[in-house]
Order: C-alpha cells, then sequence, then structure tokens
C-alpha cells in the first residue's frame, strides 16, 4: 500500500513540474525599442540625485531633451545635438524607415555642401 502511495505521490510531481517549469510571461515587442539616451538620462539623475550632488544639472531631467535645455551650451551645438537624438529616435520605431532615409539623405547632402563651401 505504501509503495503505491509513493509511485502516485512520485507521478503526481512527475505530471505537475513540467507545467511550472516554465513561466509564461509576456514579452515586449520587439519592433518597439526603447530609447536608450532618455534612459540613461533618467538613471544619471538618480544617480546624482543619490549621490548628492550640489550641481545636478539632471535633476528634474526626464529626457535627453530636457537636459538639452538645462546645459550651458551654443545654440547652434544645442541645435545639432536635437537634430542627431530626433534622427535617433525616428530610427528605433520601424515604421518610420523612409522618413529615416529622407532625414538622413538630407543630412548627407548638407554635410557635402558645407565641405564643398569650405574649401
Amino acid at each position: 500500500m505504501k509503495a503505491i502511495a509513493i509511485l502516485l505521490t512520485v507521478c503526481a510531481f512527475g505530471v505537475f513540474t513540467p507545467c511550472h517549469a516554465q513561466s509564461t510571461e509576456t514579452k515586449q515587442d520587439s519592433s518597439v525599442q526603447m530609447n536608450l539616451l532618455d534612459e540613461q538620462v533618467k538613471v544619471f539623475s538618480s544617480v546624482f540625485s543619490l549621490g548628492g550632488a550640489e550641481e545636478n544639472l539632471l535633476q528634474g531631467a526626464t529626457n535627453y531633451l530636457e537636459l538639452l535645455d538645462k546645459i550651458d551650451l551654443p545654440e547652434e551645438q544645442k541645435k545639432e545635438l536635437t537634430e542627431m537624438y530626433n534622427l535617433y529616435d525616428t530610427s528605433l520605431d520601424s515604421k518610420k524607415k523612409e522618413e529615416l532615409k529622407v532625414r538622413v539623405s538630407k543630412m548627407m547632402q548638407d554635410a557635402m555642401n558645407k565641405s564643398l563651401n569650405e574649401q
């Protein structure tokens, strides 16, 4: 009788163990990607806040564009960094590939014109 009870218990564990071995986690949509620049600003903001930095330029900044507004840079450089951020942000969305192609070709054309004018 003990042998039958032990055998049934072992069989029950054998049947139910595979059911719980793998959890059913929902995975994120691979077409939607995280903007790493924004996440980096959030992480650095929290690190400097926890560290007690007196001059924390990142305090209150939740994304890269807010950081660009807060830092002391020439307007031309801020504009260039904003354009690069927007280009990067567009590259993360798989639905905006045509817009990305247009932006990159426009940037390439501007760079070629600028280099020709400098010669």
